[in-house]
């Protein structure tokens, strides 16, 4: 049976480049709204309350996908009680596909906050976040977590940045 490929497609600043490297057909899993500046994503996920994240707010607006996150007014999935998160949205992205069966889960735009830039698109400049001061160890572990929390985790890989040193990279074809 061939699978279908997902990515997962964070804010980093790889994101616009690693979209181009993409496989026909992948499906295009937004976390939260960083991917919408870049390509129209088929699924949507996030965690954030949407009093509190605005940019999501305005994407549900007109999205015609698929919602995934832990309220059930918004989203379209009830997920099973034992999902994983790992308290990140991009986590609970990479458990959906492949809690659905995806294969590869490819990891895009996931530069874990590193480097001069943190986003793929405009913020506000004076935005700052304490997890852009933290080390990469940090978010390489969390990751690690998906050894342990989701279902075949072998099916992850990266298309750049730090947490190809967790899952490997992506090798088209």
């Amino acid at each position: 049976m061939k699978r279908v490929p997902a990515a997962i497609l964070g804010g980093g600043p790889s994101l616009p480049e690693d979209l181009k490297r993409l496989p026909p057909g992948c499906v295009l899993i937004s976390v939260n709204d960083h991917a919408f500046h870049h390509c129209e994503p088929h699924i949507l996920v996030f965690q954030d309350h949407l009093a509190a994240a605005p940019a999501v707010a305005n994407v549900l607006e007109e999205f015609d996908g698929t919602v995934v996150c832990p309220w059930s007014k918004i989203s379209d999935v009830k997920l099973p009680p034992d999902w994983w998160d790992a308290n990140q949205s991009s986590c609970l992205a990479t458990w959906f596909a492949l809690w659905m069966g995806f294969s590869p889960v490819i990891l895009c735009g996931m530069d874990c906050y590193q480097g001069e830039e943190k986003y793929c698109h405009p913020v506000k400049r004076d935005y700052s976040h304490p997890i852009f001061h933290t080390a990469v160890e940090y978010h390489q572990d969390l990751w690690r977590g998906a050894f342990e929390n989701c279902p075949h985790p072998e099916r992850i890989t990266a298309m750049s940045g730090p947490l190809i040193e967790v899952f490997g990279a992506y090798q088209n074809g």
